[in-house]
């Protein structure tokens, strides 16, 4: 690849994997255009470790606030109960954990179907039937919305999150629905929702690391790719922060499905098993 597809990749992943519209439905479609293949590995990993960090910067006060009250806690349990802080970083972990099990055990399905056009189509319209749900979801203000989910419905959002590691799926999309739908306030729950990424992306990240045997696309590749998937999260950070607030999420199936449709018509089209 020439350094322009490289940033326009890099670009292009970084901000799925912070928006609710599936980075390996648009890392896909991307591929297809660009025909990316050598040093895929180099920039997955320099893609998703830049990501993690744009989404650490973006929920910086309250990631700081629940490791700093976390820590505390461990020494005093009762924290956990009576800081809020304290009680963010128990649902973090616990939310995490679940993602990085159920994660890890579709791991075999992942990889054989992550090049697969029919699954990666089929993914982005359970995405976007899931993102068009939140039109609907109760719409709970003032007292009635809640800044943290109950301990189940963390555990449920975060195997949400491991399970959208599936071709087509979103991540910070399946836990976003979710929390929605539990009565989160929408602008707590992307934080949520992208707080639970970064421990799966730096985790992707290190075990694209692994493999980096294979052929570089040179310094000048990877430090692009870092910096256009880094600007590319934050930006979509922010614009996912905006639409939640203005409980605007389900407009991006207006996006998501129609992707979805067209992965599905090229599946259909190849010759041969798609």
């Amino acid at each position: 690849m020439g350094l322009v597809d490289v940033a326009v990749l890099a670009a292009v992943e970084g901000a799925a994997l912070a928006l609710p519209i599936s980075a390996t439905g648009h890392g896909a479609a991307a591929r297809l255009w660009l025909r990316a293949a050598d040093g895929d590995a180099w920039l997955a990993a320099a893609e998703a470790l830049a990501a993690a960090a744009a989404l650490a910067l973006a929920v910086r006060r309250r990631l700081r606030g629940a490791l700093a009250e976390g820590a505390r806690a461990l020494a005093r349990p009762s924290l956990f109960r009576t800081s809020p802080p304290a009680r963010d970083a128990a649902l973090l972990a616990l939310g995490a954990a679940a993602s990085l099990l159920v994660a890890a055990a579709l791991r075999p399905y992942v990889a054989r179907w992550a090049g697969a056009p029919l699954a990666v189509g089929l993914g982005l319209l359970a995405t976007g039937a899931a993102l068009a749900s939140t039109a609907i979801a109760p719409r709970r203000g003032g007292r009635a919305g809640t800044d943290a989910p109950p301990f189940a419905g963390m555990i449920a959002a975060g195997a949400a999150h491991g399970l959208a590691a599936l071709p087509g799926g979103s991540r910070v999309g399946a836990a976003l629905v979710l929390l929605l739908w539990l009565g989160v306030r929408p602008a707590r729950a992307v934080e949520i929702a992208l707080a639970l990424s970064i421990p799966a992306l730096v985790v992707s990240g290190l075990a694209d690391a692994r493999a980096l045997d294979g052929p570089s696309p040179g310094p000048g590749a990877v430090a692009l790719s870092l910096l256009a998937a880094f600007v590319g999260a934050a930006a979509a950070a922010a614009a996912l922060r905006a639409l939640a607030e203005r409980r605007r999420t389900a407009a991006l199936a207006l996006w998501v499905i129609p992707l979805g449709l067209a992965m599905v018509a090229y599946a259909r089209a190849l010759p041969g098993p798609s």
